[in-house]
């Protein structure tokens, strides 16, 4: 196209109309001043042209752009555009107006200050930006922002502040991608979701709002709240929010802290029931009573924390840090409140002071304290071995 079209006061009118008005009007006023003031050489009067043609500004004005096929592209209302002699390039002030994709509003916005540049394919704006995405109520906020038409990108320069009934974030910069609605988070990052609360720190987040899906995939800090009191503390590298069903699936070097039970979780991937406090994994899980010093393993695992009890399977061991007991099993429950074991299959314990060992299908007690009681089935008897020295 060439330069920028505009209307003024809602009626349209190319530039080649303003620029011949612009000259007449020059020569008027030079015609009245024709008796009293020395006539000017052409090179004179065609610089004085340039001049006032480049002094263009237009007040209360609409301001619109289409592409190659005729669709709207945006269309903007602005208190003033002052225009570059080529009108390529206009500043504006008190910016308010609507973004558009395939004939559809992808966003509304205002600023206090803008800038359109490169023909109408970009434009910048500045001083309290307000973003709000039509399709999904996405509100976006920052001090700095540019819109690239040709891409479907808003790229927000400065202090984006993103939010939604479901989430708040901010963030140093981002990316607001308006054909996929996915609006990604870049440096500093601070993220709570709402009911319930839970706080994300992290450096890189990626929103698909329409999924209701938060990912992130650096180093994160979350922590879970319930009635402003933190309940749960994770650390990992990869993190898959889904807020409509409040579910975490996290990945890579997890460190999970229960506050009450005082349980941490090691493993390298589970899933996160964060509102009713369940986790499951299908990985190798550590579950250590940081209190108590009782430390389980199983190759797989549930994790109740709101109930207080966890179900491991598979080449289960439990082991106690103050007096070295070790138990072994196919499958354990374990009350954490209570710390009483009821491991099933194949169970062996072990203890020192005395030393001996205890073999049979089934095994009830407290391991931190070597109240344990192995029994058999109808066909099996508790094997009990005891060492000497």
């Amino acid at each position: 196209m060439d330069g920028l079209n505009f209307i003024q006061k809602r009626h349209l009118q190319p530039n080649w109309i303003l620029t011949v008005g612009v000259l007449f009007l020059l020569s008027a006023i030079t015609s009245c001043k024709g008796n009293n003031q020395p006539q000017s050489n052409p090179d004179n009067s065609q610089q004085e042209a340039a001049n006032a043609e480049s002094q263009l500004i237009l007040n209360n004005a609409t301001l619109e752009q289409s592409n190659a096929k005729g669709e709207m592209l945006w269309k903007i209302q602005v208190d003033e555009a002052a225009y570059s002699p080529d009108r390529k390039k206009a500043q504006l002030t008190a910016v308010k107006g609507n973004i558009f994709q395939d004939g559809k509003i992808v966003l509304r916005i205002k600023a206090d200050q803008g800038e359109i540049a490169q023909d109408g394919q970009k434009i910048y704006l500045k001083e309290n930006i307000v973003a709000v995405d039509p399709r999904n109520n996405a509100v976006m906020q920052s001090d700095e922002v540019e819109w690239r038409p040709q891409e479907s990108v808003l790229m927000i320069r400065k202090n984006l502040r993103g939010s939604h009934p479901q989430l708040t974030a901010s963030a140093k910069e981002g990316k607001y991608y308006a054909t996929k609605q996915k609006l990604e988070f870049i440096g500093n990052i601070i993220a709570i979701s709402k009911k319930p609360r839970m706080q994300l720190k992290t450096e890189h987040l990626l929103w698909k709002i329409p999924e209701q899906k938060v990912i992130g995939d650096r180093l994160l800090n979350i922590v879970h709240f319930q009635d402003k009191i933190i309940t749960d503390k994770l650390v990992a590298n990869y993190a898959e929010i889904h807020l409509n069903i409040k579910q975490v699936i996290v990945k890579n070097n997890i460190e999970f802290k229960s506050i009450k039970p005082p349980i941490q979780v090691a493993t390298n991937e589970f899933i996160w029931k964060y509102e009713a406090r369940q986790l499951t994994s299908s990985k190798p899980v550590k579950l250590i009573h940081y209190q108590q010093g009782v430390i389980i393993t199983g190759n797989q695992a549930e994790v109740d924390l709101t109930n207080s009890i966890a179900y491991l399977r598979g080449g289960v061991q439990g082991n106690s840090m103050a007096n070295a007991a070790k138990l072994y099993s196919n499958n354990l429950t374990w009350n954490v409140n209570t710390q009483i074991i009821e491991a099933l299959g194949n169970v062996i314990y072990e203890q020192t002071a005395p030393d001996f060992n205890l073999t049979g299908e089934k095994a009830v007690g407290t391991i931190h304290d070597n109240k344990i009681v192995v029994s058999g089935n109808a066909r099996d008897r508790v094997v009990t071995e005891i060492f000497t020295k």
